[in-house]
């Protein structure tokens, strides 16, 4: 290796010592301290500026372990108490067209939320401004805007614009899907759910704590890590061969070379020994374990670095140097003998996205970035973003405008690099004459001939100055290039998360008060509707018992005025279609019987129908009293029950009609029982045509002394006659009527009385002359007469033991025989009723369970969602306080 040396004596550099910083003990190695007031001065200033290093770098640690602990507790709020929402801010159209608010540093701004795009709110954004980004920043809701002209609108202070300003309102904890432009990746965000946004936050959460891990080793450790990185072929690997002072380090070339990572530390650290450590295991390095790396020789760096262009996952190298000339009044900045300095040459931005990505992570280890970029190119766009995501952590990055020689217009590429970096960092911006500068690598390592011209010392001079500056920012500005990525980084991490809960405590001011606006409207309507439950029960049941007794006793009266008209031989109700039958004369007296029957069964059925009719309409107005029941109890945002009741389903046909009734009765309305079509009924005797029993009883009451038996006797009470005559006469007749006169019917004492009265009678021979001829006259003229009355003694006849029949018997099938024909069909009618009316009522008390339920969960969904909002006001408070105190710790006065 040859020493680092200018070509000619007349072009001998002499740099300018940098002053030592306080911070190393080798300070006073270099110092040469002595016993003069001088040096002792100077080194209380030393030690002065030392503790002044070090309680900041303290209060700076005290600052990233209380972000810490904020960030663990964001995180575990987040998700398992509130679901943090990722808000977004835009200038509304008012500030976009130069109205603003009447207070600097205060703007209006439309908020809204990933998860919610469509759903924006106008605030008031008040921000304490700095250069890059606010330090402060809170939401309130934003007062209707009042209308100013635009002309009147008083000028406020404006945030100047930065890369990417437009496309977010966060800077460390912003949400990058990496999936194309930014404004693809906004688009994608805002489709996605809340907790997925959450859980996408939660990342970037976890994310920037380990980063403020890092940063709490870094300010801790006395190296200084210096990245050189850039575009392509932008002359790094030039600048650092020039910073050492030797031109055969670095390989270099017209096309890229660097194709990985490499490290150049001082050879003291490696006992003074030049090598090359392959770092096959970089996360687990350590010298003194020569298992985590391999050893080459210095003389193989462009073999290695070559060699590793196809292999995108080649391991970093680690490469020792000494001072290229031990005699060099001013050494170079790795060899300083106060800070042990690292230069890093990393490959280049735009070569392939792999290597992109380390340069974008590597980034977060080291502490000064010196950007070289190529005066001809500017910055390309990986440029751009490089240093806007370094910029989160590193407001101070020193800039190498290299190759500056080779532009022509050199005013208007100064101007134009200055105002792109005035946008990528305002920081950098401010410091431009220290952190900024244009000189060409290449000539100033080589060295210039002897016909150098002034040019030459004026490049020379601006390179003397980059190192000057470099040294004076790395070596004595230690707070500011050591201490400041960490101090900004937690600056800006605040502001975030002050952003955030500030967007978040509007959220939980709105749940809140709608959790309160739904309380208002809901629990008082429970609160009513409990009070009201047993007044419905009570209701529901008294309508249901009111229906239902009415239907059944109108049922019953209806069925007993029925059965006495048909005792009388009339119809129980007049049916359209059906009639009374003609009498056919002696000899179809039987069929006549028969027919009357069916007549006087079938008007029966329809009385029924009646009765089942009048059920219907009693039944239909219950319903509707329900109905207006469920609209008195029921709040009215509640669904009313769709169920039409059809009073036709009720009272099916009985099973035992057969088709053959139903076309016999077609001109019968209503069907009812079928009584017509039961053969136990519609059976004819001959009772029906000849009635003894009830002439008897007629004559028996016309007898002397008949009020005496009759009085302990029943007076007209009719039992079914089931005995068959089998003829037709007077003698036939007699012996049946007397037949009849048995001690069950008339008594003992009746039958020995007539029998005593007719002997007393005939025992008188003048009464025995005349008695015969009277006797057969009256009996002839009985005959004449019941065969005369026949057609109005049959109808009579039947109904007499129809009714008597169905007093005795409902004469249905399956039911109780002690039950009569009147009372079972009150029963049966309201049975029916009570079953419509308990449907009806269970209906009303299920809606009436399920709002009250419904209600209930309302009330108390919302009571937790106002416990849940206070409590996240509460935190969200809290956060700003604590973000208040760190800000303090970290030395930021806002």
């Amino acid at each position: 290796m040859q020493p680092f040396h200018p070509a000619t004596p007349q072009h001998h550099r002499t740099y300018p010592q940098a002053p030592a910083t306080p911070d190393s003990p080798s300070i006073e190695k270099e110092s040469h301290i002595g016993t003069s007031p001088d040096a002792r001065q100077a080194r209380e200033a030393a030690d002065g500026v030392l503790r002044d290093y070090e309680e900041k770098r303290d209060r700076l640690a005290k600052a990233i372990d209380s972000s810490v602990y904020l960030l663990s507790d964001l995180k575990n709020f987040n998700g398992e108490q509130w679901t943090v929402r990722y808000p977004h801010l835009r200038p509304t159209e008012s500030n976009a067209s130069g109205s603003s608010s009447s207070r600097p540093g205060m703007s209006r701004r439309t908020l809204t939320f990933a998860d919610e795009p469509s759903q924006p709110t106008d605030v008031v954004l008040s921000s304490t401004p700095s250069v890059r980004r606010t330090l402060k920043r809170s939401l309130t809701i934003a007062p209707p805007a009042p209308t100013v002209p635009i002309t009147t609108a008083p000028q406020t202070f404006s945030e100047p614009k930065t890369v990417n300003d437009n496309e977010d309102d966060f800077s460390i904890l912003r949400l990058d899907l990496n999936m194309g432009p930014a404004k693809h990746a906004k688009a994608l965000i805002s489709h996605l759910e809340k907790s997925s946004i959450s859980s996408l936050l939660d990342n970037r959460i976890t994310a920037s704590l380990d980063h403020l891990t890092l940063l709490q080793k870094r300010i801790f450790d006395a190296q200084s890590r210096v990245l050189v990185t850039g575009d392509l072929n932008a002359g790094k690997s030039t600048l650092i061969n020039a910073l050492l002072r030797r031109d055969e380090v670095m390989p270099t070339d017209q096309q890229p070379l660097t194709t990985r990572f490499v490290e150049v530390v001082s050879a003291k650290e490696n006992d003074d020994k030049e090598e090359i450590h392959i770092l096959d295991q970089a996360d687990k390095y350590n010298p003194a374990d020569k298992s985590t790396y391999s050893i080459e020789d210095v003389a193989k760096l462009e073999e290695l670095v070559t060699d590793a262009e196809t292999d995108a996952s080649s391991p970093p190298l680690r490469v020792f140097l000494k001072e290229a000339d031990a005699n060099l009044a001013n050494p170079s900045i790795l060899h300083n003998g106060v800070v042990d300095i690292s230069l890093i040459d990393a490959p280049g931005l735009n070569r392939d996205s792999i290597k992109t990505t380390a340069n974008f992570a590597r980034q977060e280890e080291i502490d000064v970035v010196v950007f070289v970029v190529s005066a001809a190119n500017h910055f390309t766009l990986s440029a751009k973003e490089f240093i806007w995501q370094a910029g989160h952590e590193k407001a101070h990055l020193f800039i190498v405008v290299n190759r500056f020689d080779q532009i022509r217009d050199k005013a208007r590429c100064r101007r134009l690099v200055l105002e792109q970096i005035k946008q990528l960092s305002p920081k950098t911006y401010e410091d431009a004459a220290d952190l900024v500068h244009f000189v060409d690598s290449a000539k100033v390592a080589l060295g210039y001939g002897d016909d150098a011209d002034a040019e030459a010392d004026d490049l020379d001079a601006a390179f003397s100055h980059l190192e000057h500056s470099l040294r004076s920012f790395v070596l004595v500005n230690r707070a500011k290039s050591k201490l400041g990525p960490a101090q900004n980084y937690v600056t800006h991490l605040l502001a975030d998360v002050e952003l955030l809960a500030a967007a978040n405590s509007l959220v939980a001011g709105k749940e809140r008060d709608a959790a309160r606006e739904e309380l208002a409207r809901v629990k008082p309507v429970l609160e009513k509707m409990k009070k009201g439950k047993e007044g419905l029960e009570e209701s529901l049941i008294g309508e249901e018992e009111s229906v239902s007794e009415n239907a059944s006793s109108r049922t019953k009266k209806a069925m007993e005025r029925g059965l006495e008209r048909v005792a009388r031989g009339e119809m129980a109700a007049p049916a359209p279609g059906l009639s009374m039958p003609s009498y056919p004369g002696l000899l179809g007296v039987w069929d006549y019987a028969a027919e009357v029957k069916r007549v006087l069964l079938s008007s029966l059925d329809f009385a029924v129908g009646l009765a089942e009719d009048d059920a219907r309409k009693l039944t239909s107005e219950g319903v509707e009293e329900v109905s207006k029941l469920g609209d008195a109890h029921l709040p009215a945002d509640v669904e009313r029950s769709n169920r039409k009741f059809n009073p036709q389903a009720m009272f099916t046909p009985r099973a035992t009609t057969t088709k053959a009734s139903r076309r016999q009765s077609s001109s019968v309305a209503t069907l009812g029982l079928g009584l017509a079509t039961q053969a136990h009924l519609a059976e004819v005797n001959v009772t029906d045509i000849f009635d003894l029993q009830h002439h008897i009883f007629i004559a028996r009451a016309a007898l002397p002394h008949s009020s005496s038996s009759s009085s302990s006797s029943p007076s007209h009470e009719l039992v079914p006659f089931q005995t068959e005559l089998s003829g037709v006469g007077a003698a036939s007749l007699a012996v049946g009527a007397f037949s009849m006169l048995s001690g069950k019917t008339l008594g003992l004492r009746a039958v020995v009385e007539g029998i005593v009265h007719f002997s007393d009678f005939v025992s008188n021979p003048a009464t025995r002359r005349w008695v015969g001829p009277i006797v057969g006259v009256c009996t002839v003229g009985a005959i004449a007469y019941v065969i005369y009355d026949l057609p109005r003694s049959i109808p009579r006849n039947v109904g007499r033991h129809l009714q008597a029949t169905l007093s005795v018997s409902s004469g249905s099938q399956g039911d109780d025989a002690s039950v009569s024909f009147s009372d079972a069909q009150a029963a049966r009618v309201g049975k029916e009723v009570r079953k419509v009316m308990r449907l009806a009522a269970w209906d009303l008390r299920e809606r009436f369970r399920a709002a009250v339920e419904a209600r209930g969960e309302a009330v108390k969904a919302s009571e937790q969602m106002e416990r849940r909002a206070v409590k996240a006001l509460k935190w969200f408070e809290e956060v700003e306080k604590k973000v208040e105190t760190i800000r303090e710790e970290v030395g930021v006065k806002v």
